[in-house]
């Protein structure tokens, strides 16, 4: 059955980078079996005390169980509202799991470039879409649920003072494996900006990194924004 609180119940602002594995009784979710057991769903939800505001495109919401909020960040996951509902809401969209991590912006977004060396694998293509730079990893996701693919997708972009990273895993085989995988996060990024009310100053800062990768992403994503 899927569980989504499992796949986070250790969170912390490495989350981005670690894809949070999923795994329940020391083996991984069986992501495509709703079972009986279901979660709350949201359409919709509030990080960083209110200043980031994310939302999925339609079909998909967040699990309610997975959010973590404080002033300066927050987590959450999303995927299939019928999958979360136990099948009772929503309409058929392809399964995917994609999270959501917001930490204090302190300088510029990480390029799909530098996240793959963070991530120890390689980058197989790279997107450059109006909302967010994205980029498909070469593995890393097979940890993320039962089926799941190596190949998953993960990009980041500031808004105002917050840093927004997102990542994207589905099952072997899925669309949202390839270039539709890369479009969803564009769609995701979209909204989170046109819906959310952090400052607009830097959201169309260049997604460069200039610092060396792993001081940058050390502090991008300490354990401090989410505890």
């Amino acid at each position: 059955m899927i569980r989504l609180t499992a796949l986070c119940v250790a969170l912390s602002g490495a989350a981005f980078l670690t894809g949070c594995d999923a795994v329940e009784g020391g083996a991984a979710l069986s992501f495509l079996d709703a079972g009986q057991d279901t979660n709350p769903a949201l359409i919709s939800a509030p990080l960083a005390g209110g200043d980031i505001t994310v939302s999925g495109p339609e079909g998909y919401c967040i699990d309610a169980t997975t959010l973590r909020s404080t002033n300066s960040g927050g987590f959450a996951a999303l995927a299939s509202c019928r999958i979360l509902s136990g099948g009772e809401a929503g309409p058929i969209v392809e399964p995917g799991l994609l999270t959501v991590t917001v930490s204090r912006a302190t300088g510029d977004a990480p390029t799909p470039a530098v996240l793959a060396i963070a991530l120890n694998t390689d980058l197989l293509r790279e997107a450059e879409l109006s909302s967010v730079n994205a980029g498909q990893m070469a593995t890393g996701g097979e940890a993320a649920f039962d089926g799941s693919d190596a190949r998953h997708w993960r990009g980041a972009f500031v808004l105002g003072n917050r840093l927004i990273g997102l990542a994207l895993y589905a099952p072997e085989g899925s669309p949202l494996v390839g270039a539709q995988g890369a479009a969803f996060l564009n769609t995701v990024s979209s909204r989170i900006r046109a819906s959310s009310r952090a400052g607009e100053a830097r959201a169309d800062a260049p997604q460069s990194m200039t610092d060396p990768a792993t001081r940058r992403l050390s502090r991008l994503f300490g354990t401090n924004d989410l505890q």
